[in-house]
């Protein structure tokens, strides 16, 4: 009876672990995971209170933990829906999608996409088109890719171009690709919220900052009015790309070459701006040097 009883716990604890496992790397992939910081910082403000007996902070943590099962479901609202729609699939690919820290293309297929997006950018960018191509990494774009077009197809120049067409069905909204494969097509994304960009960037810019803000995605925009090509990606807008620098940028990105540091000093942390950073590309073929356009 002894051993059944510790049995049970054992399984009971790993239970209990596997379910907090889970839902970290579920959250810890989305922009919810700053939430969930925030719920456990305040969970731990209550315990403080709770333990030094803190009359008046007890009564108004009091009323918020009687609400907080309620404004938890209200919060969370998309990735519960999101989290719970991949389990209803069935069980064990539900589980599998959201620990899906998923084996990602390998350096070859990585090559090709790097190819295509280059390719395909400058053939837009040459003919005026504008496009907006979103590469997703580690954090998972799947809120955004319901709003779009299942296509599933191979990555390629000609796939892209056509895509963006101004006569095509698919070219408002963005495509992601995802594991080596154009996943979704006119895919709305979240705009920045930010007021400090210059005017005449437009809605395609102003949507790939806001999705470079909230995930790690690579995000390659080309300019309708000037054709100008541009990468979003950590919040920061890189202008004036041509076919050969896009590609470049794009390897040094995703297929980076790790070098054994030098020994040196302390290197001082950047800072992160409040601000948008907005870099020129120097370049002699860049559109907006061309145009005479910051």
């Amino acid at each position: 009876m002894g051993f059944l009883a510790i049995l049970k716990d054992i399984l009971d604890i790993f239970s209990l672990a596997a379910i907090l496992f889970f839902i970290y790397r579920f959250a810890v992939k989305r922009r919810a995971f700053k939430l969930v910081m925030g719920l456990v910082l305040f969970v731990l403000v209550m315990i403080v209170v709770d333990a030094t007996e803190l009359t008046a902070l007890g009564f108004v943590f009091g009323d918020f933990r009687q609400l907080g099962v309620i404004a938890i479901l209200i919060i969370f609202q998309p990735e519960l829906r999101s989290a719970l729609e991949k389990i209803g699939g069935s069980t064990f690919e539900g589980i599998q999608s959201i620990n899906h820290a998923s084996n990602k293309a390998d350096a070859t297929s990585a090559h090709g996409v790097i190819e295509a997006v280059s390719r395909s950018a400058q053939d837009l960018s040459n003919i005026n088109y504008g496009a907006l191509i979103v590469i997703e990494r580690e954090a998972s774009l799947d809120e955004y890719k319901e709003s779009g077009a299942l296509l599933d197809s191979v990555v390629t120049a000609d796939a892209l171009n056509s895509i963006f067409y101004k006569g095509a069905a698919l070219h408002d909204g963005a495509v992601i690709i995802r594991d080596g494969r154009i996943d979704h097509a006119r895919c709305v994304l979240p705009m920045t919220s930010r007021v400090d960009i210059p005017s005449e960037l437009g809605t395609r810019h102003r949507a790939a900052l806001g999705l470079s803000e909230k995930t790690d995605a690579i995000v390659v925009v080309v300019s309708e009015e000037t054709g100008t090509i541009s990468i979003s990606i950590d919040g920061e807008l890189e202008r004036g790309y041509t076919y050969a620098t896009l590609r470049n940028r794009l390897n040094e990105i995703l297929n980076p070459i790790k070098v054994e540091p030098k020994k040196r000093g302390k290197q001082r942390r950047r800072k992160k701006n409040s601000s948008v950073v907005i870099k020129s590309v120097n370049t002699s073929e860049s559109k907006d040097s061309k145009n005479g356009k910051a």
